[in-house]
């Protein structure tokens, strides 16, 4: 009977599991329409208001070197 229950537990952890591993993925979309998806880094630009975008200028850079 005991381990009847900790089964119906664990089915919906083991089901949502899977998705935890996405809560830290970054899908970039390049002009080309080529896409990237990266693990752990957040997307600066996306947080910031327009102003704050505005202040900062434009910064290039350069497609596969990583910005400091």
């Amino acid at each position: 009977m005991l381990m009847h229950r900790c089964t119906k537990r664990m089915i919906p952890l083991l089901a949502l599991a899977p998705l935890l591993f996405l809560v830290g993925c970054t899908t970039y979309t390049w002009p080309d329409g080529s896409q990237e998806t990266v693990l752990g880094i957040v997307p600066e630009d996306e947080n910031k208001r327009y102003e704050e975008q505005q202040v900062e200028g434009v910064r290039y850079r350069i497609p596969g070197e990583i910005p400091e």
